[in-house]
């Protein structure tokens, strides 16, 4: 079994897809009082090996921390849609996206922060994931895994 990294970075003014307020309001609340949000999320180039019903984990990144907030179910295959960049996009630029259930999530000061990622799965490159969709290998799957049910039951 695998897992799907899907990686988030939100930019240098904290806000690109969401702000840490809006994360907080659309979807950490929004799935304790109405369950799964739903949304798409791009893959990059990875198209291989991504499944309805893999679990997929929002990995945030950037200046303002990384860490994982979120655990998800992955609904489609991948699929073209036009790129996010709205200027890219106006050029005809298309990227890989998949429906996404975001299942459940915290709120970002209480990321599984990447100290904590490399010490529960020292052998994966938490500090080289450089595109979304990346598969992790079963060892790592399993423990990530475990760490997000301890993590988020204390949440």
């Amino acid at each position: 079994m695998h897992a799907v990294l899907l990686t988030w970075n939100p930019g240098p003014d904290d806000d690109y897809v969401w702000s840490p307020e809006t994360w907080e309001r659309e979807v950490v609340d929004a799935i304790e009082a109405n369950g799964p949000v739903a949304t798409t999320w791009g893959v990059g180039r990875h198209v291989n090996g991504i499944d309805p019903g893999d679990t997929a984990f929002l990995y945030r990144q950037g200046p303002h921390g990384r860490g994982i907030v979120a655990r998800g179910v992955i609904r489609s295959t991948p699929w073209t849609a036009p790129h996010w960049d709205p200027e890219r996009s106006r050029r005809g630029a298309a990227t890989r996206v998949v429906d996404l259930e975001l299942v459940e999530a915290v709120p970002l000061a209480e990321a599984i922060e990447v100290t904590e990622l490399e010490m529960a799965t020292p052998e994966f490159p938490w500090r080289k994931v450089y595109s979304s969709g990346r598969r992790t290998p079963p060892s790592v799957t399993e423990r990530l895994l475990h760490l997000w049910r301890l993590h988020h039951d204390d949440g």
